[in-house]
């Protein structure tokens, strides 16, 4: 249906895995399911720098990314903001059936959403098991890619979690099976990321951020078309970079 809040828009970056993620997912659903958890959802168009979540509020929306970046950030006492994880098409935020968010969710672009009542997407769950087991292995997949961002953070030198960072979006852009050829069909990034927030999530200054980035060009690595905008050229070079290759273990594809 053409005003079903699942259909996103063509040209968001991030979109068409999203939505194949979601046509997958409603396609195992039983028939009936489907027209009931689309009245319950809406499509949601957020602009960089709007305030999705308080810290310490209770979780009564469940939101699923088609486009854009979305920031997991905690407030420090002294004011400062440090972004803890990064949520991109295919996550979905939300406690289902109880607690508090322990964090903030930042819009850190503007970005698509589903979103839709925690109590009535709850109550769906609760009739129909079959649906509750589907969205309860996805969000198990999800504490699987968590672990993968974690993997960004562990490389000592700004040039390796960059690499690490670009391999996860890779995977996720082609849905987990990254070409280990790229010569003749590049892999193209657009990072809907300003690069202090980029440079504060990977524990670096800009100035380093900027240097690793242009030494990866330098490298033959990738293509810079813009400071938002990269061709990905040559995958087992990123992986060397990383220093592992656990990012792209094969397995099965979650974006």
């Amino acid at each position: 249906m053409t005003d079903s809040p699942f259909e996103p828009a063509p040209s968001a970056e991030g979109a068409e895995v999203a939505e194949g993620k979601l046509d997958r997912l409603l396609a195992t659903l039983p028939p009936d399911l489907r027209p009931k958890l689309e009245s319950i959802c809406q499509r949601r168009s957020v602009r960089a720098g709007e305030v999705l979540v308080e810290e310490g509020e209770d979780s009564l929306v469940i939101g699923y990314v088609l486009s854009g970046m979305l920031g997991m950030v905690k407030l420090l006492p002294d004011g400062r903001r440090h972004i803890i994880g990064l949520l991109v098409p295919t996550d979905m935020y939300g406690r289902l059936f109880n607690g508090k968010f322990s964090y903030q969710i930042d819009a850190l672009s503007d970005a698509e959403l589903v979103v839709c009542s925690r109590p009535a997407f709850e109550a769906l769950l609760e009739q129909a098991p079959v649906a509750e087991r589907l969205f309860m292995v996805d969000m198990f997949d999800e504490l699987d890619a968590a672990r993968e961002w974690i993997l960004v953070l562990g490389g000592p030198k700004v040039v390796q979690r960059v690499a690490s960072f670009l391999l996860i979006l890779c995977r996720r852009k082609m849905r987990g099976a990254i070409p280990a050829d790229t010569d003749d069909d590049p892999i193209n990034l657009r990072l809907a990321i300003r690069r202090p927030d980029l440079a504060q999530y990977l524990g670096a200054r800009p100035e380093s951020l900027s240097r690793a980035f242009h030494q990866l060009e330098r490298d033959g690595l990738l293509r810079m078309n813009s400071p938002h905008d990269f061709d990905i050229l040559d995958v087992p070079g990123l992986i060397d970079v990383a220093g592992h290759d656990l990012v792209i273990e094969e397995s099965a594809a979650r974006g």
